[in-house]
């Protein structure tokens, strides 16, 4: 209670200082996931349909959150189907498609984005169906890019344009402690529900197969984290929320090729996780809890 209680304090006295940067950021409170703090259990993808928030842990644990104004709290808890000990669950993006008209939320694509396989397939991205009830889950698909051309390195993570009905991948072509890391961002149509339990992406598929730096001369290595998609801009939160790895909001320009960065360290406590968007705000996900931002810059 008493580091929440500075941590709090801590937001409340930088809240001026992104003010002066025309950014505004909130503190809305802890999770309340299964085994919260405890190793092995750090929270990890999140994202936001309607009123209702699907908060990730390592290894495919999930809980929803009906949000209210600027609270939240659990209307469920389960294991996804995809449960297994090297799935990180890194990234949480729902679709456009509902796997049955009952269902209140549409399927969610959870990114496993471990450096270790699961039933020989890495960086493979599962598709769930969450229950009406919120009380568990069923996989509907996995998607899985046959990357014989070693696009990726450490480690590819998954997201969805749901305006546009594509998939992104994006990750590193190395990993980000090398000096010769590139990241690369590869575009997909979104494969129906209909297509199958099991789809195979390859590279001959890709609509767009790049290199940020290649195509804009932006130069960054930092530890990435969640991703989110909103009228044509990818956000990308990124840090450990320490001096050596900064809380850095990174937005790329999917049709234009430019970045933005909007630097919240000064702002938000703990490791950044994952990113959504609610009702005229981003909703930070981190370690620490959830943080409300509105970045001055972005649209």
């Amino acid at each position: 209670m008493t580091r929440q209680i500075f941590m709090i304090a801590a937001v409340v006295m930088a809240f001026a200082f992104c003010n002066d940067k025309k950014t505004e950021v909130a503190y809305l409170g802890p999770l309340q996931g299964e085994n919260s703090g405890q190793r092995g259990f750090a929270y990890q993808g999140m994202d936001i349909y309607g009123d209702y928030m699907v908060s990730c842990q390592n290894q495919g644990i999930a809980t929803v959150y009906r949000l209210s104004g600027d609270s939240f709290g659990p209307a469920g808890q389960f294991h996804l189907a995809s449960f297994h000990k090297n799935n990180h669950a890194n990234v949480a993006s729902f679709g456009v498609e509902k796997a049955a008209k009952e269902d209140p939320l549409p399927v969610l694509y959870v990114s496993q984005c471990h450096k270790k396989p699961v039933d020989g397939r890495k960086d493979v991205l599962y598709v769930e169906r969450i229950a009406p009830d919120f009380s568990g889950s069923s996989l509907v698909q996995t998607i899985f890019y046959d990357d014989v051309n070693k696009d990726f390195g450490y480690a590819l993570q998954w997201v969805i344009d749901r305006e546009h009905k594509m998939l992104y991948g994006y990750g590193n072509t190395v990993n980000n402690t090398d000096p010769l890391n590139r990241h690369r961002i590869i575009k997909f149509r979104l494969p129906a529900l209909s297509d199958g339990p099991f789809v195979v992406l390859r590279s001959e598929d890709a609509l767009e197969n790049y290199l940020i730096e290649d195509v804009s001369g932006f130069r960054f290595n930092p530890v990435g984290q969640g991703l989110f998609i909103r009228k044509g801009l990818l956000y990308m939160p990124t840090g450990l929320g320490k001096a050596e790895a900064p809380s850095i909001l990174y937005i790329w320009d999917l049709r234009r090729h430019s970045m933005r960065e909007v630097d919240l360290s000064r702002c938000t406590t703990g490791e950044f996780e994952d990113i959504s968007y609610y009702k005229g705000a981003f909703y930070i996900q981190g370690q620490d809890g959830i943080f409300k931002v509105r970045p001055g810059r972005c649209r």
